[in-house]
């Protein structure tokens, strides 16, 4: 029997015989997590973190083949068999969409490479997971060291260390670290966190902060009152994002670009998804005009705002990746091309619904609030490409495990998604 099987019905946190704290699980975790942002050239840009994922799924198959079993609980999740159907399904439709629109050869491979690596992405972290429910922390913790390592190594985007290098990594180490003293201490560490990131420019993630403290109020309070309470939670969380915001811009020009550039692929995309709703435009939109109408939207915008720094509308627009996960695949692969991210996303609102008004509030609940509130803000906001694949497999993986009870959570759960 190949080692790293594990009984399909042995809990998360029972580890398997003769285990140690840096099982090969662990570091291969720890190692995946590192690399996500160094990246090797594969057709596309492919994260090296994802060469480890790769290797970790195909030990996963040896061990069904020759094991003649599951190596591990959550890779027999129902959640996880739907996310992989509903990516065969989006595939399926990528590729119909890039044949009736004569996509590039190149851009056909990325756009298709894309799926297929992380449907490979999500039954690695499925197996990982599975094999004990640290390799969740450890990978986070090797995203987080290997953020800052590429940042100082190569250096930050636009030279923004706090942004491109250690904002993110500092915050899950302190909604980590700070909840060992209690809810209260976590309360006011994520505002405070979220207060600096406002300062700093790193707005995103600064709202997040502010959300999870504000959650946190809901999840101490008794169950039976949080339903009830969360409409005032959410109140109070977009009126100190609001004020918040007000105190500390003071770039304004940089924040108003950047909204303006969201907001033009936000529109073309949708644009884009509304002319071909089932066809789609093919991977990269490589032969239909959606990047130029993003360079047209996007110029006429900063023309009525009064703001410069963006290319003539008539230029190239290069390698220029829209910034939303969802509207993207239903803009490439039409509605049957989000199928992924359909299922994707109920899972998401599903975990973050369990976490937040149906379990007991425990030190890792700020942590794993945070990890959703990110995913689902990516979900709509972030580009789907390289690292983020790795970064939407490890928002699956927290899902397996909540649905799991992994976390030791209340036993009363909702209908999974």
């Amino acid at each position: 029997m190949l080692p790293g099987a594990r009984d399909i019905n042995a809990s998360i946190d029972e580890d398997p015989p003769g285990c140690i704290w840096l099982s090969p699980s662990a570091w291969m975790s720890f190692l995946a997590g590192f690399f996500t942002l160094f990246t090797v050239s594969v057709v596309g840009e492919m994260p090296v973190g994802e060469i480890i994922l790769m290797a970790a799924a195909g030990w996963a198959l040896l061990c069904v083949v020759f094991n003649n079993t599951w190596p591990g609980p959550l890779l027999q999740s129902r959640f996880l068999w739907s996310l992989l159907i509903a990516q065969f399904v989006a595939l399926g439709s990528y590729i119909f969409s890039d044949l009736y629109r004569h996509s590039f050869p190149l851009d056909m491979a990325r756009g298709w490479s894309r799926m297929v690596f992380l449907a490979i992405d999500i039954v690695a972290i499925a197996y990982l997971f599975g094999c004990a429910r640290r390799n969740f922390f450890i990978f986070q913790l090797g995203q987080c060291l290997g953020a800052v390592t590429s940042a100082l190594i190569v250096g930050p985007l636009f030279g923004d260390m706090w942004k491109f290098g250690i904002g993110a990594p500092l915050t899950y180490l302190v909604l980590f670290i700070v909840p060992f003293a209690g809810a209260v201490a976590t309360m006011i560490a994520a505002g405070a966190m979220g207060m600096v990131h406002f300062i700093m420019d790193y707005r995103s993630v600064g709202g997040l902060c502010l959300l999870v403290g504000m959650l946190t109020i809901l999840q101490i309070a008794p169950t039976r009152f949080r339903l009830w309470l969360a409409p005032l939670m959410m109140i109070g969380a977009v009126g100190a994002v609001l004020w918040i915001y007000g105190q500390t811009q003071g770039n304004g020009a940089r924040a108003t670009r950047s909204d303006i550039e969201r907001s033009a692929m936000a529109t073309a995309a949708l644009e884009a998804f509304e002319q071909s709703p089932l066809i789609g435009h093919g991977s990269w939109f490589s032969n239909s005009d959606v990047y130029d109408n993003f360079m047209l939207i996007r110029h006429a915008a900063a023309k009525q705002a009064h703001v410069g720094g963006f290319a003539d509308p008539n230029k190239d627009p290069g390698a220029v990746a829209l910034h939303s996960q969802i509207l993207v695949a239903l803009a490439e692969g039409g509605l049957f091309g989000g199928a992924f991210f359909f299922v994707f996303g109920a899972g998401l609102v599903w975990a973050l619904y369990a976490i937040v008004f149906l379990h007991r509030w425990q030190r890792f609940t700020p942590f794993c609030t945070l990890v959703l509130l990110s995913a689902l803000w990516s979900l709509f906001c972030s580009p789907f490409s390289g690292a983020q694949r790795v970064s939407i497999a490890m928002a699956c993986g927290l899902i397996f495990l909540l649905q799991s009870d992994a976390f030791n959570s209340n036993p009363a759960m909702p209908s999974r998604p």
